[in-house]
């Protein structure tokens, strides 16, 4: 716990090594600041990204996408709904967690990393007060705590705790998916040997079922006595005649210190009445910092640091155990709330010195509710729904966790526009919309926040009209040619071997460009890439040579599924679909100079791709049985167009013509070698 940010400490621990899987947890969830400064973090070490926080979201997707790293976060839904205000740019799970009166507040990391050639992974855990917003990983003065396990070794009690969690988080995600994070970090746990001999590691975890003093109680009760506590927290009662304070005294804590938290006047952020409660007890005291802390953490300096970090250190006569974690200091984070935290053993030094001189005044600035505490919500009820939406198969599904149907409307993002989905019956049972969900694809196109509003069927209770984070899947399918646009030359580029670092440059500069079509270039500028458009095409054979290293490049034993169908059939910027699209543009009325390609070069552009989606190793891929309709529908047009200009016009010879160069054309021919002495 120093001046550094949360984001530092992540980038000393993985040192350099691949991440394999991510998992994370969180009370309160920023996407967009997630996106744009923890995932890059996560990707090779390669990755470079743009300032223009434009670009490189767009940046970011393309590594995410090309890395396949699975990410999984799970976030208090209760509390998304009332204070969420972006949405996923890019794919990796997010799961809304809710349990019911119970705030979903522990604030975990697992990496999964790498170790280098020969080495098994590790995987890495930390624990703290950080949530996932530039607040919690930037601003305020937070704490975490990181422990690592390899394949051998581990503690078996710490071992069997991190099972426990992630089977929790798994039951927690409406689409199940084995290549998941969750699932990918269960498969390195289901494979680690404890050793008997480890050092323990106290780790209360999230899926745990004691109490959190329950929990502390067998370690505190062995320190030799007297025993101090230091308690810093952000959260404290509500009332004055709270005694919170004695369930520690009830472990055999003598005198307790609390910390004070102060606004940026140095003001205390605290109820007037507790204030004044604390103050009038014996062995319990408001605190500040002691200097040789409070200096590294520049309190009192400016920019102001809010005050967020969650540590209750026990500073027996001879050592000390120290619990950094979520808990804050009130009855719901003792006793309901769903938290995470390691107690580790520290130095005796003391944290905090008891003020000698008068309280400071209250500050005027409203508190916010603690974790767990009631929040005032609109008239009627808010079942837990999950939506989700795969773009591959179009397909909308969704679930509520309650014994009652309800029926539902959706409206676009964030309640824009008309209902999407009118009248929609969910159990709690994973069930599939069966009506049109283009008017619910359109508005997936700004958000995925969704209004929902209806009414439980048993009781016709009103549910009350608030937002949901609907999960999108297969983001590799979903249209969204606002991005960025590349040129049929530059796509071939791309097949015909262009190196990431390269193609990374190109899609850049692409983006950039069709900012300053929008009329958004902001801080943008271009890139100076050398001229493809114009020196591409001069001889047909690079735009076959493009093709085969396409089929070459998918067809390899290190290509994935994923890689495949973003190819093959997906709506990414040099996707093949993409490419035929650019291709189908000659049907358009349009000055021959405005065409992007000749109409001879989309002739044999569309033949190249049937091949491609006529080979025996992608026919079993998803759509791509309609994508080869699409591209022999296309090739007809051509044929009965005049687009192509024969030296005999005659329409038998032109079938002819056609008919024989096409059977050529995807022959497949092999070269032989000349026998010996010919």
């Amino acid at each position: 716990m120093d001046n550094a940010q949360i984001s530092q400490y992540l980038e000393e621990r993985l040192g350099g090594r691949p991440v394999k899987a991510a998992v994370f947890t969180t009370y309160t969830f920023d996407p967009a600041f997630f996106e744009l400064e923890v995932v890059p973090l996560l990707l090779p070490e390669n990755s470079s990204f743009s300032i223009d926080e434009r670009v490189k979201q767009f940046q970011v997707r393309e590594s995410l996408r090309e890395a396949e790293l699975p990410i999984d976060v799970f976030y208090d839904q209760n509390i998304f709904r009332i204070q969420g205000e972006s949405s996923p740019g890019m794919e990796y799970g997010c799961h809304g967690v809710s349990e019911g009166n119970r705030a979903f507040h522990p604030k975990l990391s697992f990496l999964l990393v790498g170790n280098g050639v020969g080495e098994s992974d590790s995987l890495l855990i930390s624990a703290g007060s950080n949530n996932l917003t530039k607040a919690g990983w930037w601003d305020n003065v937070e704490c975490q705590h990181w422990e690592a396990i390899g394949q051998r070794g581990g503690d078996g009690e710490f071992l069997r705790v991190l099972k426990r969690d992630l089977e929790y988080l798994q039951g927690k995600q409406i689409v199940q998916s084995g290549n998941g994070a969750v699932s990918e970090i269960q498969r390195f746990l289901a494979n680690c040997v404890a050793d008997p001999e480890a050092p323990p590691v106290h780790y209360f975890g999230l899926s745990s079922t004691t109490r959190f003093l329950d929990f502390l109680s067998a370690e505190i009760s062995q320190l030799k006595k007297p025993v101090e506590l230091e308690i810093i927290s952000p959260f404290f009662a509500d009332n004055s005649r709270n005694n919170l304070h004695e369930a520690f005294q009830d472990l055999g804590v003598g005198d307790v210190r609390l910390l004070l938290p102060r606004d940026d006047k140095q003001e205390a952020l605290c109820n007037l009445d507790y204030l004044a409660h604390i103050d009038s007890l014996e062995n319990v005291s408001w605190s500040d910092w002691v200097k040789t802390t409070s200096d590294p953490l520049g309190v009192g300096k400016e920019p102001h640091r809010e005050l967020h970090a969650k540590i209750f250190n026990f500073i027996g006569a001879d050592r000390a155990l120290t619990f950094v974690g979520s808990v804050n200091f009130t009855y719901k984070a003792l006793n309901e709330n769903v938290e995470a935290g390691f107690l580790v053993a520290t130095d005796t030094e003391s944290l905090l010195e008891v003020i000698s001189d008068d309280l400071p005044d209250v500050s005027q600035r409203s508190l916010d509710p603690a974790p767990g505490e009631q929040h005032q919500e609109a008239e009627g009820v808010m079942p837990q729904i999950s939506l989700t939406f795969d773009w591959l198969t179009k397909t909308l599904s969704g679930a509520v966790d309650s014994e009652s149907s309800i029926e539902i409307d959706l409206i676009g993002a964030d309640g824009a526009g008309n209902a999407a989905v009118i009248g929609w019956c969910l159990s709690n049972v994973l069930s599939d919309y069966t009506g049109n969900t283009e008017a619910l694809e359109k508005a997936l196109a700004n958000g995925s926040l969704i209004l929902v509003s209806g009414r439980v069927c048993d009781s016709d209770e009103l549910i009350a009209p608030h937002r949901v984070l609907l999960q999108q899947t297969h983001w590799s399918h979903k249209p969204q040619p606002e991005l960025a646009t590349l040129s049929p030359q530059q796509i071939l580029a791309i097949y015909a071997g262009m190196s990431p670092e390269r193609r990374q440059l190109l899609l850049t500069d692409a983006r950039v460009k069709r900012l300053f079509e929008l009329g958004e270039r902001g801080e943008t500028s271009l890139i100076e890439e050398a001229p493809l458009e114009n020196e591409f095409f001069s001889e047909y054979a690079e735009l076959f040579h493009a093709f085969r290293m396409l089929r070459r490049d998918l067809s390899n034993e290190q290509s994935t599924p994923k890689k495949q169908d973003y190819y093959l059939t997906g709506t990414g910027v040099d996707s093949l679909p993409t490419l035929v699209g650019r291709a189908a543009a000659i049907f358009e009325s349009a000055p021959e100079d405005k065409q992007p390609l000749h109409p001879v070069s989309a002739y044999l552009l569309l033949l190249s791709a049937k091949e491609v989606y006529r080979s025996d190793e992608f026919t079993d891929r998803p759509y791509v049985s309609q994508q080869l309709e699409l591209v022999e529908s296309l090739l007809q047009q051509i044929r009965e167009s005049k687009l192509i200009k024969l030296s005999s016009e005659r329409e038998a010879d032109r079938e002819q013509f056609f008919e024989w160069f096409e059977t050529q054309f995807l022959e497949q021919y092999r070269t032989e070698e000349a026998e010996a002495g010919a």
